[in-house]
């Protein structure tokens, strides 16, 4: 590090990201006292077609039957109050028999599971001794069933094939392990905790345990097994993906398979000092000069992402530059060779195959600051500017690869692993934006846009950054990613103040008021991502008057997501690389209406929200499939992709105009108003003096007029991470999860 120590006179980005919760629990009755409520089971039928002989005596009987049947499949959300006899209560109940809260009625005919209306169950036909023959052979069909469906935890819908697909999805605070078929039905699910580590001592530090991560990877892909076909026959699992938050990564030593460290989490902002003396050298500064010469004689993308080139504690790469410079450890290890360097996908890998196989895919190594997705191999320049040994790196391979075999011992079977994907890329992959122009919103922890650009990797002049969304064979796609702000800790900020007292209030509070009354929030908690590109900016709420009521300031909060997705589209379109081909959405901030109208609004565009509840497990779940042949093509897998609804504009352009220049006004102010750039430096009291001020903003314009643009930063804004807020999983539409 010695190359950026000459150079400390000059002056000094989720939600995981938690993805949403599971929220299809739906009541099956309206009356609030006499009714019984259960929980859906992902919409999938999983009961027999009932036998019946056509003898005229049963005919009444099988009819009866037949409508009832038809009423469950529909998901009809009330029981049927015209039951007349007591086989229609065996089969209805039965349809049911997956929820825990099913009650128990014994008859002279059968028992078995019921759900019905407090008053209905009061009444049971007493007409039941006519259907008896009949209610004796659905009685032999629900014990059948009910074998199968003994608990919630052990019930499961019937896969339409016996070729499943096991995938992880590693979020910044839980992991899931879900079980798909063929038809992207989610066959079992299993989530555990894993927990941020943090240290008053140590500001900016934010870590994991990997070993705990390892176990818990463990016990939900057990867990997932256990409550699925697959129990019986483990070899109905055809094939494993894993998709993760990326950037966050450890060191281990090959000989022992032991951690170094603790996995350093995306959020963690220790690497700061680094970044600024990085930033700042002679080195650097030449590296901007030199490529922006090139490039105004070339043209090429690459060189116009060089000369912006900014170092940020939000790559891997700063932050595994500290390892080696403050961690004996690791220089030890280095030394001897015995040093690997992992992403979470990694280390999953490695511990899976027991040590066999150490490596990657190009999607979430694109995302580490390491790798050239211009030229499709790691950065040589950053290695040498930190000092990086090549050595510690893990294979690179395609998305959809065999990347090897889990050992035999964990499940009984050795179940080949065939998909690795980022997050981001994965869940663009599953919302099949396959095409050129498809762009894609995802907020939860974080609030992303993601392009894809086709082909070719694209340079941005707005602080889009260049990612190899996947490589399939000799398919190549890349993606321009720009991050908005931290959406879901805005949330929990809010909450944290009482505002409200849980996320899905927002939506009705925010349509209960027919403006935000002037207010405007802007979430800069961080700093300001691109387009603007200021670490030091922060929050700020502004406009407020005596008659604001918290139902103003929610609105505003929420009209702030709006915002920053138009600046992000915006940047899109002045780049003018490819126009936007259509807008799809997922994440659990997008599954509140509000904010997705609010954003078609302001933007000018129809939202196409995704009907699937686990959009970034189905895409390595897509990956994964197409590498073992259950599914063949793209074409296929689009047919599986459904929509829940569409949001269309309907603000006009003059309050639109109106509206965006307001915020404008606010996020200026919100700028420069912080000392320091990075997160985990400490002695900032939030002010600056006029001069400093000034100082900043005229340093600032003169760096956008060098660049022709404005400057560009790292898709993700710095962290805060001193105290990050952890909440238990639930069933709200906003996650507590990034990537």
């Amino acid at each position: 590090m010695d190359i950026f120590k000459n150079n400390n006179d000059h002056n000094s980005n989720n939600s995981n990201e938690n993805r949403d919760e599971d929220d299809k629990s739906k009541e099956y009755n309206n009356e609030k006292n006499d009714n019984i409520v259960i929980k859906e089971n992902y919409n999938v039928n999983n009961i027999e077609h009932l036998n019946i002989n056509n003898s005229q005596d049963r005919q009444q009987c099988n009819n009866n039957n037949n409508n009832n049947n038809n009423n469950n499949n529909n998901n009809n959300n009330n029981n049927n109050n015209n039951n007349n006899n007591n086989n229609n209560n065996n089969n209805n109940n039965n349809n049911n028999n997956n929820n825990n809260n099913n009650k128990t009625t014994t008859t002279t005919t059968t028992t078995t599971t019921t759900i019905l209306n407090s008053k209905e169950s009061q009444s049971i036909n007493e007409n039941a001794n006519d259907v008896n023959s009949c209610s004796e052979e659905n009685n032999n069909n629900n014990n059948k069933n009910n074998n199968n469906n003994k608990n919630e935890n052990n019930s499961h819908p019937i896969p339409v094939s016996d070729e499943l697909i096991l995938t992880v999805d590693v979020g910044t605070t839980n992991l899931r392990a879900i079980i798909f078929d063929r038809n992207l039905t989610i066959i079992s699910k299993s989530i555990q905790t894993i927990p941020l580590m943090t240290d008053d001592n140590k500001p900016g530090y934010i870590e994991q345990d990997p070993d705990r991560l390892w176990e818990a990877c463990k016990d939900a892909m057990k867990e997932a097994i256990a409550s699925s076909p697959a129990k019986h026959n483990i070899k109905m699992v055809k094939s494993i993906g894993i998709t993760n938050q990326r950037s966050s990564f450890l060191t281990w030593r090959r000989d022992t398979g032991r951690p170094i460290h603790n996995l350093i989490t995306w959020q963690d902002g220790r690497s700061g000092e680094l970044c600024k003396n990085a930033n700042n050298s002679l080195a650097v500064k030449g590296i901007h000069g030199a490529t922006k010469f090139v490039h105004l004689f070339t043209g090429k993308p690459r060189y116009l992402a060089a000369s912006q080139l900014d170092f940020s504690t939000a790559h891997s790469s700063t932050r595994l530059a500290w390892v080696l410079e403050n961690l004996p450890e690791a220089k030890k290890a280095a030394k001897e060779e015995q040093m690997l360097f992992g992403t979470i996908d990694t280390w999953l890998l490695w511990n899976l195959t027991g040590g066999k196989e150490h490596a990657t895919d190009y999607s979430n190594i694109s995302a580490t600051g390491l790798f050239d997705p211009f030229e499709m191999k790691l950065n040589s320049v950053v290695f040498y500017l930190f000092n990086i040994p090549t050595h510690i790196m893990p294979k690179i391979y395609d998305t959809s690869h065999h990347f090897g075999d889990c050992i035999p011992e964990l499940f009984g079977h050795s179940i080949p692993i065939t998909a690795l994907c980022g997050d981001q890329q994965s869940a663009m992959f599953g919302e099949c934006c396959f095409s050129e122009g498809d762009t894609k919103l995802t907020i939860g922890t974080g609030c992303f846009v993601n392009i894809n650009t086709g082909n070719q990797a694209r340079a941005s002049r707005f602080g889009m950054y260049p990612l190899v969304g996947w490589k399939i064979k000799n398919d190549v796609t890349y993606l321009m990613e720009g991050k908005g702000m931290s959406a879901g800790t805005a949330i929990d900020w809010a909450q944290s103040f009482g505002m409200f007292n849980d996320p899905w209030e927002t939506s009705a509070m925010a349509s209960s008021v027919p403006h935000s009354q002037g207010v405007v929030f802007v979430p800069a908690f961080t700093g300001l991502a691109p387009p603007h590109n200021d670490p030091r900016a922060r929050g700020l709420i502004i406009g407020m008057s005596p008659s604001t009521k918290k139902e103003h300031v929610v609105r505003a909060l929420l009209e702030s997501f709006g915002y920053r997705c138009k600046e992000l589209i915006d940047a899109i379109h002045t780049d003018a690389y490819q126009s936007i081909r259509r807008v799809v959405a997922d994440g659990g901030v997008c599954q509140n209406d509000f904010v997705m109208q609010f954003i078609s609004d302001v933007c000018g565009i129809h939202i196409d929200r995704a009907a699937h509840p686990e959009m970034t497990a189905s895409g390595v779940c897509m990956l994964a499939g197409l590498e073992v042949g259950i599914w063949k093509n793209k074409e296929e897998l689009a047919s599986l992709r459904h929509s829940s609804k569409i949001f269309e504009p309907k603000m006009n352009k003059d309050l639109k105009r109106k509206l965006f220049k307001r915020w404008e006004r606010a996020v200026k102010r919100s700028m420069y108003w912080s000392e320091n750039s990075f997160a985990g430096e400490g002695g900032d009291d939030g002010y600056l003096d006029s001069d400093e001020e000034k100082k900043l903003r005229n340093d600032h314009l003169q760096q956008i007029n060098n660049n022709n643009g404005p400057t560009s930063q790292p898709p993700s804004p710095k962290i805060i991470a001193t105290s990050p807020t952890i909440t238990k999983s639930s069933p709200n539409p906003i996650p507590n999860k990034n990537n």
